[in-house]
């Protein structure tokens, strides 16, 4: 019998608007068999993500995705990581903290030009992202739509552009594989770059997988992953990048498809959390 599950997620914690506790509650009723929380950056809801998976009995992955320094968007989850690890919690408060220096700049430039959006945007114990920033912009009514935000106030050459040096890919493979985790590429999709030869860079830094199965591949490139997984040995996985309303029309599990090499992640991950 075939497994459906999802490895990639995000809650309530960074850009997602559902609870860990409720993102387990809707795993188990779209009857998924194995659930990966990898919000940006912050392991603060897998804790309560799995307290409510063990009550429930659904298989779960302690995750995370973690942003890297590169030319465009290249993002890299660690799976079953060990979220006591010091390393992980050292390189977490370390991106924590260049992410709240990046945001006060970029509230502090849009105050400059006149566009207030800081009373917007109270987060508590949250990680603010930009998905965040976006949406003050929108409340303050000085854009339509997150592309239109993005594309007045927070893209390169806009008033309110500035970004942080990140982890380079190799930190972040070295961080996860410390906290005994399994880097996987994220939404490769996403990438701009001859993806052959970013993977066999990448693999050659300690990449163990790569998420062929995403909502937004097309068929062509889901075959294109799953070629390039097969050449560099890689473990083939499934994300739908779930953010509840802040991502409307994707719901848990819609990446996953009958396949086996999915299949056979499944055992992998599944034999791996419960010895």
């Amino acid at each position: 019998m075939a497994h459906r599950f999802d490895l990639h997620c995000h809650s309530s914690f960074s850009d997602g608007t559902v609870s860990p506790t409720e993102i387990v509650r809707t795993a188990v009723r779209a009857k998924l068999d194995m659930l990966a929380l990898t919000d940006h950056d912050c392991i603060l809801g897998v804790q309560e993500a799995m307290e409510e998976s063990v009550r429930l009995g659904l298989p779960f992955l302690p995750a995370v995705e973690m942003d890297n320094e590169w030319h465009h968007e290249l993002h890299i989850i660690g799976l079953d990581i060990d979220i006591n690890n010091p390393t992980l919690l050292r390189a977490l408060e370390i991106a924590k903290e260049r992410r709240e220096k990046r945001n006060r700049i970029i509230i502090s430039k849009l105050s400059d030009a006149g566009i207030e959006i800081a009373h917007y945007l109270d987060r508590g114990d949250s990680i603010t992202t930009k998905l965040h920033i976006a949406f003050a912009l929108m409340e303050g009514g000085y854009a339509s739509d997150v592309r239109d935000a993005f594309a007045k106030y927070l893209r390169q050459g806009t008033v309110g552009y500035y970004t942080e040096t990140r982890f380079t890919p190799e930190q972040v493979i070295d961080i996860i594989h410390a906290a005994d985790g399994i880097p996987v590429l994220a939404h490769p999709c996403h990438i701009r770059d001859n993806p052959h030869g970013l993977v066999r860079e990448l693999k050659s830094l300690g990449l163990m997988g790569i998420e062929a199965f995403y909502p937004s591949s097309s068929p062509r490139q889901t075959e294109l992953y799953l070629s390039i997984a097969a050449q560099n040995k890689l473990m083939v996985t499934c994300g739908s990048d779930f953010h509840g309303a802040n991502r409307p029309g994707i719901p848990l599990g819609c990446a996953w498809r009958e396949n086996k090499e999915l299949d056979r992640t499944y055992e992998t991950l599944i034999h791996r959390i419960s010895t």
